[in-house]
């Protein structure tokens, strides 16, 4: 188990690698996979023999397969009405991966309202743990371009408090968008946790050693030099 969520973690961090940090990380774009929409075939494989037999699974999970494929070869309103079907049919796991990607087309098309609305119902929905924070991590990035900062710092508390691998991401974008926001101690903090995490994705850590070097460390205050040693003698002062 510990390698699938692994491997997912590593498949969700790739769909949000952006330039951003290479343009001083305005923004995080849409994740862009194919026909810009998440995959999740891996995770509805494994969930499908985790909770459900073969018999009772195949044609929802058939389903779900071919609206991705629809999606994946640009037909995104066929898609979008699929996924959206989806949402109401089936067992539970499918109904949350559907409303999952039926979200990503609605923010690829530009909806961020309806976009949000889809992830944090699939976020209240979902009973496996890497779903729901995967929902509300894709819910994040869309109140980071939408709504000010303390609406988005609320909303990654659960995540950065949280001991799941996705914690590492809703870290990097705290600490991205604090920056952004001017808050630049807690940009400070946020990301240098981030490189000293041992157990963080190195490619976070990489971006996060990015993002500092940018930010540059905090200016020197009157404190500092009111503790710093007195010249010897002989020294100019």
């Amino acid at each position: 188990m510990t390698h699938d969520t692994d491997s997912f973690v590593q498949e969700v961090d790739e769909s949000l690698r952006q330039d951003r940090m290479l343009a001083l990380a305005k923004r995080y774009g849409p994740w862009v996979i194919g026909a810009v929409v998440v995959v999740l075939v891996g995770v509805a494989v494994w969930l499908w023999w985790k909770d459900y037999t073969l018999d009772q699974s195949r044609a929802h999970a058939e389903e779900y397969a071919a609206a991705q494929q629809l999606a994946q070869e640009g037909n995104l309103d066929q898609a979008k009405t699929e996924f959206q079907r989806l949402t109401g049919e089936g067992p539970r796991v499918y109904r949350v991966m559907a409303r999952l990607e039926h979200a990503a087309i609605l923010e690829t098309q530009g909806d961020l309202e309806a976009a949000l609305a889809e992830f944090d119902r699939a976020a209240q929905d979902a009973r496996d743990p890497i779903m729901r924070d995967t929902a509300r991590l894709r819910a994040a990035y869309i109140v980071a371009e939408t709504q000010d900062f303390a609406a988005l710092r609320e909303r990654l508390r659960p995540l950065v408090e949280s001991d799941s691998r996705l914690s590492y991401l809703a870290r990097e974008l705290l600490g991205i968008e604090a920056w952004e926001a001017g808050d630049l101690d807690l940009a400070r903090d946020t990301l240098q946790n981030l490189t000293l995490a041992f157990d963080a994705p190195e490619q976070v850590q990489q971006r996060a050693q990015v993002a500092l070097s940018v930010i540059g460390p905090a200016p020197a205050t009157s404190a500092d030099g009111a503790n710093a040693p007195a010249p010897s003698e002989g020294e100019t002062k």
